[in-house]
Formats: structure tokens, sequence, C-alpha cells
């Protein structure tokens, strides 16, 4: 095969890379790395020139709640920073100090460089993705956990011999392998188990919902409506006002982008643009598109069996 010819894996590579892959700390990178990329795709923007990427504004904003765009070397340019220059208000300021690779220097705010904002308190995205990265990443070691352990379900085996502990490392690595394998009881004392039986400890299918909620949390945190388990007491009210809470997250980032490419376009004579991407547009004009998650209850309709919320 392809990345078989090419790479060249081997079974003993690929046994522990897989087990280095099934860390807590493995987990918790890639979840991080993975819910940063998907945020990226929640704005476009529009009419910017090759020199002022897209992520190179959405990226501060994200990490660090801000971006200062001014003109560089003839060129709009986006750049990190932070605040100087007091006010009389504690969180407005007068100066940006501008830095990158290759320079740093102060520019004044409305005047020589315009500071978008991510959120109206200027808050960053970071802390949110960190906050389910780390649940995501304890929910896939629990996944990882439950798929090898139910392959036995005789508990947790305790060795009282090196020589026995040797053969429960063997058993294990070739349990994880998926391969047959046997303990040899050498010191002829007993090998004793104990905890519960591993296949009714873990409920692979509990551990996987866990995880899609975890992910639809995320985008609701965000303000992206998702298809959520039925609510037998919602009302359509209710779910009306749910949804309109839900689109202040978002709406309140796009209000934000648009004043800073309005501002960037009054002071530089650009004609720059942005809005939510296509895919989050459809989702608010069309709602949820699953036949099954469609009906909701009016005030008037106290027996009816199900309702979706999407929120």
């Amino acid at each position: 095969m392809y990345l078989n010819d090419i790479a060249r894996y081997d079974e003993k590579y690929i046994t522990k890379e897989s087990k280095d892959c099934s860390t807590y700390g493995y987990f918790y990178i890639f979840w991080k790395e993975h819910l940063l990329e998907r945020v990226q795709r929640l704005f476009v923007w529009k009419g910017l020139p090759d020199t002022l990427p897209q992520k190179e504004i959405e990226m501060p904003l994200y990490l660090r709640g801000h971006v200062g765009i001014c003109d560089y070397k003839h060129e709009i340019s986006a750049f990190n920073g932070t605040f100087n220059g007091v006010t009389k208000y504690i969180d407005e300021y007068t100066h940006y100090n501008c830095f990158s690779p290759v320079d740093s220097f102060e520019k004044e705010i409305n005047k020589d460089i315009i500071v978008i904002d991510n959120t109206s308190l200027r808050n960053p995205l970071l802390p949110l993705i960190h906050h389910y990265s780390v649940m995501l990443a304890h929910n896939d070691v629990t996944l990882v956990s439950a798929l090898i352990n139910v392959r036995d379900s005789d508990g947790v085996p305790v060795a009282t011999t090196e020589k026995q502990k040797k053969s429960i490392e063997d058993y294990q690595n070739k349990k994880y392998k998926g391969q047959f394998g046997y303990m040899t009881d050498i010191g002829m004392l007993g090998l004793n188990y104990v905890g519960g039986t591993h296949s009714s400890s873990q409920n692979i299918k509990d551990i996987y919902e866990v995880r899609e909620k975890l992910l639809k949390s995320f985008y609701q945190a965000i303000g992206i409506k998702a298809s959520f388990e039925k609510n037998n007491n919602a009302v359509t009210d209710e779910v009306t006002s749910d949804n309109c809470l839900l689109q202040i997250n978002i709406h309140d980032m796009l209000e934000c982008r648009k004043k800073g490419a309005e501002k960037i376009n009054n002071l530089f004579g650009t004609n720059y643009g942005v809005d939510l991407a296509a895919e989050i547009l459809d989702i608010f004009e069309k709602g949820d598109t699953n036949e099954d998650n469609k009906t909701t209850l009016s005030k008037n309709e106290p027996n009816a069996d199900t309702v979706t919320v999407d929120g």
C-alpha cells in the first residue's frame, strides 16, 4: 500500500507510535490544534491584498483577542501587539505597540493604526479552545482504554513476582496489538485480579456520545447551532429564545470585525469586508436539516412526544 511503501512502517514502530499517540498529552495537542483550525473557517474576509492573508488577521484575534492593522512600508499589514497610553477608561488606550519577527514600533490608535477586537470585551478564543481540549483529550484516553480493556473482562491482574510482572506486560502488549496471548504464572503463587470487569465498567457507546456532545457544546459556546438531544419539556418559544441567545457570541465577533474593517477603509482608503462563512450562514438560514429533529412543541400541544432544540 502507498503509505507503507513510502514510509516502510514495521510492526514495532507502529505499536510504539500508536501507544505514544494514545496519551493525554498527545490528545490535548491534537484537539487544541484541531479546534483552532476549525474556528479559522468561521469568517471570510473580502478584498484583502496578497500581502495581508486572512489568517494573519484571524490568528491574533483568536489567540490574543486583538490585532493591529497599519501601513507598514507601503503595505497594509497585520501585527500582534500590546496596548499603551492611559485614558479615562480602564480598558481603552491611546497607542498600540506592534511587534513581529522583523520589527517593532508604536502607533497611535485610530490615527496610524486600527485595532480590531475579537469580541466586545476583547476576549480571545484560546481559553475556550483550551477548556474543551482538556475534556476531549480525557475522553479520548478513556475511549482508547475502553476499546482495549473490553477485550478481556477479568479485572486488573496484580503481580507478586518480577516474572509475573513480565508475563502480564507481555500479555497486555499482545492485547493492545490485537494478538492472541496468555499469561504464565511462573511463580506458582496464583495471579490475583482486582477491580470490576472491564467490559461493564465503561460503555464505549456512552463515551463516544460524550465526545460528540463536547464538540457540539464547543460550537454552541461560539454561537453555532447544532442538533442536540431531544428535550421533552421545551416549547417553541423556548427553542426560539435559545437560538437567539446562542447567536449572540458569533454575531458579536462578526460585528467587531465589521467595525474594524470600516475603520480600516476610512483610514487607508481600502475596500475590505468581512462576513460569516457561507456554511455558517447556511446553518443560520436553514436551521436543522435533520428531518428527525424538526418536531417542536407549541404551548398548545402539551402531549407531544418529542422536541429538538437547535442549539
